[in-house]
């Protein structure tokens, strides 16, 4: 199985094994991805965390409530390095997953680390060369998730040539991974945009799985692994709407 390079620090010991990976030692009881009500993972793709009423933008107060109401439903959060660890080797994953990502560095990227980590979640960070975050902004994401790959400019990747491709996703590997000194090695598709040239690019990058969009869950074992679908969170969405995306097939 996969693992990631962590550095938790004075995050708790169950914090720390769940970032890794280690989907067997949570505090919620674990089974086999075998049945299908198992292998669903809804993956939520969040943006904004702010006031500013954009199409994608989340409130800290909704995105508070969003992480009572996943809690109190059952739900548990999961890294990329589980969920792939779940897809390749069959590793097991706690009842209800839920994958959170956060899109494009936005300053808010940190409040939603911050409120994650006040529930003992954690969160995973697709982030681009121009994000306004700091260095030392991405190193406190690191501590709270895994910080991957949004490619270096956030174009259309299917408007351009491979080479140009290629570049896009190791210069962005390359960013991520000398701040915080892990592996970049899963990728969030812009727009979810890309082709057959990009999902070589991909491969050639060494990515092991990446991201699209498409409105449904994902099911570990079923689809592209490099064209996982993801749920768009909107500036519209009530806990209604929020759970309906949860709970949606």
């Amino acid at each position: 199985m996969v693992q990631s390079a962590f550095r938790p620090g004075r995050r708790t010991v169950l914090r720390a094994l769940g970032l890794a990976g280690f989907g067997a030692l949570t505090r919620h009881a674990t089974q086999r991805v075998t049945a299908q009500s198992a292998t669903r993972v809804p993956i939520l793709a969040y943006h904004n965390i702010d006031y500013s009423g954009s199409q994608f933008a989340t409130t800290p107060e909704m995105l508070e409530a969003e992480c009572v109401w996943l809690a109190t439903n059952g739900y548990t959060t999961i890294s990329v390095y589980q969920l792939w660890n779940a897809i390749s080797a069959g590793a097991p994953l706690p009842a209800n997953p839920v994958l959170l990502c956060n899109d494009d560095g936005w300053p808010g990227t940190t409040t939603f680390a911050a409120t994650l980590s006040a529930h003992g979640m954690v969160g995973n960070y697709f982030i681009n060369n121009y994000s306004p975050l700091s260095a030392s902004d991405l190193q406190y994401l690191a501590l709270n998730g895994p910080v991957q790959s949004h490619t270096a400019n956030h174009q259309m990747m299917s408007h351009l040539d491979p080479a140009t491709q290629i570049a896009e996703i190791a210069d962005n590997q390359a960013y991520i991974s000398g701040i915080t000194g892990q592996p970049v090695q899963f990728l969030a598709w812009p727009f979810g945009d890309f082709n057959a040239s990009a999902l070589q690019a991909a491969r050639d990058c060494g990515i092991l799985a990446a991201f699209g969009l498409g409105g449904v869950a994902c099911h570990v074992g079923q689809g592209d692994t490099l064209a996982l679908p993801r749920i768009m969170i909107e500036t519209t969405d009530t806990l209604d709407t929020f759970a309906s995306k949860v709970g949606h097939w």
